[in-house]
């Protein structure tokens, strides 16, 4: 399966709250166990923690320099 679908399916299951089990393949998603397992890996690999802190860093390099007083 893409990548990109099972980042979709995921974030589908994050933003309706329904159960991994549910989502269906008539939404467009082949293998729920298939989106859960990438985000596990994803996850244990450490992917979000290092997004997480480049993300951080951007947002306080942008704030930074256009901070009050420039």
């Amino acid at each position: 399966m893409p990548d990109r679908q099972c980042l979709q399916g995921v974030l589908y299951v994050l933003h309706t709250g329904i159960d991994w089990e549910d989502l269906s393949q008539k939404l467009g998603f082949r293998s729920a166990m298939t989106c859960w397992r990438r985000i596990k890996r994803s996850i244990n690999a450490g992917v979000f923690d290092d997004l997480h802190r480049i993300l951080l860093a951007q947002l306080n390099a942008a704030t930074r320099s256009t901070g009050p007083g420039r």
